[in-house]
């Protein structure tokens, strides 16, 4: 998500330094769309989404003062959503697997998925990744995060991100196929009763 940004944005950035509350509701309905989207995509929750939310505002007004760059608002409050959404999941007792212990699995190579496929499928079958699987995929695919930046947010090593990536993007995979493969069933069965 690109973050625009324009000169009433940088004044009213000043005026919340000064602690303006209409300044800070009106940055705040800027925001509220975009940041509420990124934390729904990581938790997956639309209860933890709204509690992250308020939280990465509330961080974000009260050390407003140390955001130098007036410009840089958006991506300095997305980077607050994303660090707390890291939190929350820590809380929530995520897992993440090991480099040994994903080595020890099998991990079956997804077939490749046809180039043709409905955005709001996809989105509905990353929901349904599990946590860690799910977070790193939007962290990387989504956010464009390096793993490198992906493991020091997660305390995971670099290679561990990978992996993880990796996994993400077979399991993803899996799931698009296996939904394409029902709906030709479902289809073919259609077509012979017709």
């Amino acid at each position: 998500m690109e973050v625009l940004f324009n000169h009433s944005e940088q004044k009213l950035v000043r005026l919340c330094k000064k602690g303006d509350a209409k300044a800070q509701y009106k940055l705040y309905k800027l925001y509220c769309k975009g940041m509420f989207n990124v934390a729904i995509r990581m938790t997956n929750n639309r209860g933890l989404a709204e509690d992250v939310l308020q939280d990465a505002f509330i961080k974000a007004f009260s050390e407003i003062n140390k955001l130098k760059d007036e410009k840089a608002f958006g991506g300095w409050l997305k980077r607050i959503v994303i660090n707390r959404c890291i939190d929350v999941s820590r809380k929530e007792n995520m897992i993440y697997a090991d480099m040994e212990t994903l080595r020890n699995q099998h991990l079956e190579i997804a077939e490749e998925v046809e180039s043709e496929c409905d955005p709001e499928l996809v989105h509905n079958l990353i929901k349904k990744l599990p946590d860690g699987a799910r977070e790193i995929l939007i962290l990387r695919a989504l956010e464009g995060f390096k793993h490198a930046e992906i493991g020091e947010k997660l305390g995971i090593s670099e290679s561990t991100a990978k992996t993880q990536f990796f996994r993400a993007k077979q399991l993803l995979a899996q799931m698009i196929n296996e939904n394409e493969r029902e709906h030709r069933k479902i289809f073919e069965g259609e077509a012979l009763k017709a």
